[in-house]
């Protein structure tokens, strides 16, 4: 099944080399979680990141579903 990832400001350097913007689209098997596809990228699945799924947080055993877009951006503290 087909799905976008966008890694968004400083982890789009987390793309492979040579793609352009910061949208990729990749081929995973069913059942490939919102952690699977990001590990591969190597974005922190941590307090450090903020990962979304089609625009919403989810835990990061949901599973993907075929058009589905996995975003990840560094999460900004204030103070």
């Amino acid at each position: 099944m087909l799905v976008q990832i966008k890694l968004i400001a400083t982890y789009q350097k987390l793309l492979p080399p040579g793609t352009k913007g910061n949208v990729i689209s990749m081929d995973v098997p069913e059942g490939t979680t919102v952690e699977q596809v990001m590990a591969r990228f190597e974005v922190p699945l941590d307090d450090t990141s903020v990962i979304l799924l089609n625009g919403l947080t989810v835990p990061l055993d949901t599973p993907l579903s075929d058009g589905d877009t996995a975003a990840a951006f560094s999460a900004i503290a204030g103070g």
